[in-house]
């Protein structure tokens, strides 16, 4: 933190009208120290709920209670409910101090303004960016090394990193050097060093599909029964199963999750930042409840029965006896489950805390014994895999392995490269296939991309003859060396995932360089996706955004407004979305990304403006040209104190930052009320009616009356045309006559 924002800060406690900003160019985030409580005397003492409702109220400097303004530097959280805020840091970013060795159940938040990021990169939907820890880094695994102005910098760098995934950040306060890793402490633990000048920070801003590494492998879940972590509780729904619970945890984007407890009988979900590895001292049995951590696996998972249910259970402080089929040292207990993942034989898993080492058995429980030992933690497989896949960084190339319980017929070949590179077996227990560098060949496809080795892999499963006819019942798999290329003479880490990218979307993305005019529709839609025009008021419709030179990750929603067409009395807009957030969530939903259909939505009810059937929505977007997009916004719901994400942005009385151009759109609907529409067409006819009425006078007549008039009528028609016709006649032969007499 700056020292200009320090001053800011001693300001605001004379004048209250002070108020800590970040500037235009940094995004307010905060860095968590856990087991840290700032001393002092609070500003404000809140039971906001939890961390997540604390930083937001601290970020934008408003007093819980009130909702008045203070400046708000940093709080503490009790881990529960209650969180103390200060308008002073710790010292070197402020004046005071932490207090020496807290209780477990302390985590202390301080503000920080993070340079050159967005909201979005540094995850402020997220009660804290960063968690430090003081006087400590991490050995061994730094990928890039970079001399920066500040810590700031040095986080911004982390966050802002493209060529690999930064999961934490050594920072070497003497030399500014800032240290960026793949690894953390809790993937590398015995690496981890006391360290004086040296901080640690994790990145906590890794989401689902970053946090297993590149190329985003596969989470599985480790349940333990009866157990819990104490003092803790974070985000709390109610869900009717424990594979919604297991669900709830994978999708949460709120909270980076690295456990989630469930009560079966109660239906109580608990998704938490905090695990085993962080609570080490805060944890144990509990009747009632279960508790489940998220495991990253290098293996192939898509054969297996691990679908939302937990593919072992833990029992901590013993093992299994029997022999030990495959064993690994110094792995963590995510390599020790990958390998049982790769080994077809696998039925249980000893782990040793202390000494990092991993044993696979072919038998469980109800086959062996099962004795105590304080060191140890004995893991029951409850999936099976018909079919593992693994692969190895060797120097000739990627070798990728299959293994099969049945004896296996069909092919393994590098996709669209089926006649250059391919392996054809029948009735085999493996099968394997090795993809060169492309330095050497481009026979299999592979690809170098950010420092890495690539391939993709397609094995025959359909019994489709040939085998190169490649169906959806095949499987794909993408797998890639984290080596370069100059160093495959050692074996590398490998990913193996079942992403087959070839099928997936073209999204439509805005060129930086796109000239003006950018240009997008507003349409109400129903909920066939058809448009239309008029609706009945509760009527569920979809809002929808599309242009053809921007991809939803291009466009956001600045504002809504809904104002009456016509009618009587004066009109007053409606807002429905205000600053990128729907301000009514029942009428309106928030803002989604729609890749599939190229576009943004929302879910929207049908409502009317007393004095008019129609409506007519205004929404103002902004485009943000380039690959990565817009931030989105994130909104508090009001009624739940829960947020939420929506693609819409905050509007700034500022000027447009550079690649971002901004337009109004509208669209009008007209909205009855049940059987007010056929009510209207009546109306619209009897108005026609009266208004012929009032420009003519009408006489109703009986109809036989009516036939005898027009009959009477023809006649006298028909006689005088006779008598016209006569006097013609007598005329035209009275002429000749006077002619001769003369």
């Amino acid at each position: 933190m700056s020292r200009a924002i320090l001053l800011l800060l001693a300001v605001g406690v004379a004048s209250v009208s002070a108020v800590f900003e970040c500037s235009s160019h940094e995004t307010t985030a905060f860095v968590r120290i856990p087991r840290a409580r700032l001393d002092g005397t609070p500003v404000v003492i809140s039971t906001a709920g939890h961390d997540l409702t604390c930083a937001q109220y601290c970020r934008n400097n408003i007093e819980p209670t009130t909702g008045a303004q203070r400046v708000c530097a940093s709080f503490n959280f009790d881990g529960r409910e209650t969180c103390y805020f200060f308008d002073d840091a710790a010292t070197p970013a402020g004046t005071s101090q932490l207090t020496a060795n807290p209780s477990a159940n302390n985590f202390y938040y301080e503000k920080t303004c993070i340079p050159n990021v967005s909201a979005h990169e540094a995850c402020t939907y997220r009660s804290f960016s960063f968690e430090r820890a003081r006087n400590t880094q991490l050995e061994g695994f730094v990928k890039k090394s970079v001399t920066v102005k500040n810590r700031e910098h040095c986080l911004s760098a982390c966050l802002k990193e493209k060529e690999f995934v930064c999961k934490s950040v050594n920072f070497h306060y003497d030399t500014s050097l800032c240290e960026l890793s793949v690894e953390d402490k809790r993937s590398k633990p015995t690496h981890v060093r006391m360290s004086e000048g040296i901080d640690y920070y994790d990145n906590n801003c890794l989401s689902r599909q970053n946090r297993c590494g590149p190329s985003g492998g596969n989470l599985v879940f480790v349940k333990t029964t009866n157990f819990e972590i104490r003092y803790y509780d974070h985000t709390q729904s109610v869900e009717a199963q424990e594979s919604y619970c297991l669900q709830k945890c994978l999708d949460s984007l709120n909270t980076f999750c690295r456990s989630v407890e469930f009560n079966p009988k109660e239906k109580n979900c608990i998704v938490s930042d905090e695990d085993t590895f962080s609570r080490a001292d805060q944890q144990g049995q509990v009747v009632g409840k279960d508790y489940y951590e998220p495991i990253c696996v290098a293996a192939d998972l898509s054969s297996s029965t691990c679908r939302q249910q937990a593919a072992f259970e833990r029992f901590i402080g013993s093992s299994i006896e029997g022999e030990v089929v495959a064993s690994a040292q110094g792995v963590t207990i995510s390599d020790c489950i990958s390998l049982c993942f790769q080994n077809l034989n696998c039925k249980s898993i000893n782990y040793d805390r202390t000494a990092s080492s991993c044993f696979i058995y072919a038998v469980g429980r109800q086959d062996a014994n099962i004795k105590a030992n304080p060191s140890m933690d004995y893991y029951e497989f409850n999936c099976e895999s018909q079919f593992g896949g693994m692969a190895l960084c060797t120097n000739e190339g990627i070798r990728f392995i299959v293994n099969t319980k049945e004896p296996y017929t069909g092919a393994i070949y590098a996709a669209e490269r089926f006649s250059t590179c391919s392996q054809v077996v029948e009735n085999a227990k493996q099968i394997s296939i090795t993809f060169p560098p492309p330095t050497v060949t481009s026979d299999c496809g592979t690809v170098i991309r950010d420092g890495k080795m690539e391939a993709l892999v397609v094995v025959s499963l359909d019994g489709v003859l040939p085998h190169q006819v490649t169906t959806e019942w095949d499987r794909f798999y993408r797998v890639s060396c984290d080596v370069s290329m100059d160093k495959m003479v050692k074996e590398g880490s490998v990913v193996v995932t079942t992403i087959y990218e070839a099928s997936s979307q073209n999204t439509t993305v805005l060129d930086v360089a796109t000239p003006p005019p950018v240009t997008a529709e507003l349409q109400i839609l129903n909920q066939l996706e058809e448009p239309l025009h008029k609706a009945s008021i509760g009527d569920p419709l979809l809002l929808v955004i599309t242009s053809e030179q921007a991809g939803p990750h291009n466009m956001m929603v600045t504002e809504c407004t809904a104002t009456r067409v016509g009618g009587f009395g004066d009109t007053v807009p409606f807002t429905l979305i205000e600053n990128g957030c729907p301000r009514y969530p029942a009428l309106v939903g928030p803002v989604e990304q729609d890749f599939d259909k190229n576009r943004l939505k929302s879910d929207l009810r049908a409502f009317r403006l007393d004095g008019s059937y129609d409506v007519q929505i205004v929404c103002s977007i902004m485009f943000c040209a380039g690959p990565n997009g817009c931030p989105v916004s994130n909104c508090l719901d009001s009624g739940t104190n829960e947020l939420f994400m929506s693609h819409g942005r905050k509007k700034r009385s500022a000027d447009l930052e550079a690649g971002e151009t901004e337009e109004k759109l509208s669209a009008i609907i007209r909205v009855f009320a049940k059987g007010e529409d056929e009510e209207e067409m009546e109306m619209g006819n009897n108005t026609m009616m009266n208004s012929l009425a009032d420009s003519t006078d009408l006489l109703c007549i009986s109809e036989p009356f009516f036939v005898s008039s027009v009959v009477s009528l023809s006649v006298i028609c028909f006689a005088l045309s006779a008598i016209i016709a006569i006097w013609g006649c007598h005329s035209l032969h009275a002429k000749p006559t006077k002619q001769v007499a003369a």
